[in-house]
């Protein structure tokens, strides 16, 4: 994939991104994904914000209820958003 290709400049040519954000895919497809990042593209830190925890990301969400989750993806969007 283009993210651990070191001659990628990103799509916005401005050169390789450091994080890169998962959430939404069938655990086993980003499982997948993140595993090869993980070991090709050691320069990237990976976040995973599913519901379940990812091994492979640099930082995951624990296994979460889905209240929990809820929760925590507001917490993520209020601290985004930053001040008002």
């Amino acid at each position: 994939g283009r993210l651990q290709d070191p001659e990628w400049k990103g799509f916005d040519d401005k050169g390789r991104y450091d994080v890169a954000l998962f959430i939404g895919l069938p655990y086993y497809m980003a499982w997948t994904i993140l595993s090869g990042l993980k070991h090709r593209a050691t320069h990237l830190k990976t976040v995973s914000i599913d519901k379940y925890y990812q091994p492979h990301a640099s930082w995951s969400f624990p296994n979460l209820t889905d209240e929990a989750w809820e929760e925590n993806l507001k917490a993520v969007r209020d601290l985004l958003k930053g001040p008002r």
